[in-house]
């Protein structure tokens, strides 16, 4: 996959495993069903399946040490989030961000902080408008 393209997107359960092996890299696909999959209720292969299927769309890397393959992820939860977003933004919205402000104003569901940030990235947006 080239540096620019998208990767491809993931399933609720693809992020989930994703997220968990961010937080315990260099876990044995054994170690990740263990810590992830039995209290999730799935099977090992369920997780090996998954875990190989995230490493196909370039998610994941692992490496042979002390006989067991260790995975990695190839980027971080900003990285992912942010790059979720964009592709939601431009497939969903075509590019437009005012629907998803709006939804967020109308819900009700920002708090202090997030406007703040918000209101801290506009500012930063009009000033590089300016420059």
């Amino acid at each position: 996959m080239k540096g620019n393209e998208p990767k491809p997107t993931l399933g609720a359960q693809e992020l989930s495993l994703l997220r968990h092996i961010e937080n315990h890299p260099a876990s044995s696909a054994g170690e990740v069903f263990a810590s992830f999959g039995e209290s999730n209720g799935l099977a090992r292969s369920t997780v090996e399946t998954v875990m190989e299927r995230l490493r196909k769309k370039g998610y994941l890397k692992r490496k042979l040490e002390e006989g067991a393959f260790r995975y990695r992820t190839t980027v971080t939860s900003q990285e992912l989030e942010s790059g979720m977003v964009e592709q939601f933004v431009q497939n969903t919205l075509a590019g437009s961000l005012v629907p998803f402000v709006t939804y967020f104003s109308r819900q009700n569901r920002l708090s202090e902080t997030e406007i703040a940030e918000l209101s801290r990235l506009v500012a930063k947006l009009q000033q590089e408008e300016s420059e």
